[in-house]
């Protein structure tokens, strides 16, 4: 009886190239750790919730590094801090930073299974036909669910400074989105490929196996 052999050995310019996306991985895990954090300092204060906000454009005279340098220029942003925010809103805004930091993490994951098992020499193997579709489908949903309950919270927060009941979500922010969308659908092409070589595969190991039935 012959098995399918979908194992074969990765060369040395394969396996330097999984260990180092391996190390890029462990590297960008700890980056969205430490982003997750900022943002959740950066968000949540002891007087309420900070939100950028875009404002009428105008000219301003501040100062940066701790006051040594004068610079003038124009502001059409500018944070504010706002208190007696809805539940729902902050729901919406710890949803947000929990599901990104979750994609970022799935998307990590699913990075270093295929690394890894290409350090094994395991290429066209289901595993890594369920990490490239877990990669594509991440970058295709997850930035639009992001958007959306960001624009929830931020509704909440300017209606919170009585700055009116927020907008809906507009269609340049899903624009912004896009080259995420477009990477997410090039993963799932992968994913195609990959599974049809997991076909062939099994196909090739049919016919050695009725070739052999015939000798």
């Amino acid at each position: 009886m012959t098995t399918t052999n979908t194992t074969t050995r990765a060369t040395r310019s394969e396996t330097a190239d999984a260990i180092t996306v391996i190390l890029y991985a462990a590297a960008a895990l700890v980056t969205v750790a430490f982003a997750t954090i900022l943002r959740v300092a950066r968000t949540f204060r002891e007087t309420g919730i900070a939100w950028t906000i875009p404002i009428d454009q105008q000219p301003i005279s501040t100062t940066t590094d701790s006051g040594a340098i004068s610079i003038e220029g124009f502001a059409d942003e500018a944070m504010i801090i706002a208190s007696g925010v809805d539940t729902v809103s902050i729901v919406a805004i710890v949803a947000a930073i929990a599901l990104w930091a979750l994609a970022a993490l799935l998307v990590i994951a699913s990075v270093t299974l295929v690394a890894w098992n290409f350090l094994r020499g395991r290429f066209f193997v289901r595993a890594n036909v369920w990490a490239f579709n877990a990669i594509g489908w991440t970058l295709v949903a997850a930035p639009i669910l992001i958007v959306m309950l960001e624009t929830m919270g931020r509704n909440g927060v300017t209606s919170a400074l009585g700055l009116g009941d927020g907008e809906p979500v507009h269609l340049v922010e899903f624009w912004t989105i896009a080259p995420f969308f477009a990477t997410g659908v090039t993963v799932g092409l992968v994913a195609v490929a990959f599974r049809r070589g997991i076909r062939l595969q099994h196909e090739k190991a049919a016919l050695e196996k009725e070739t052999e039935g015939l000798v």
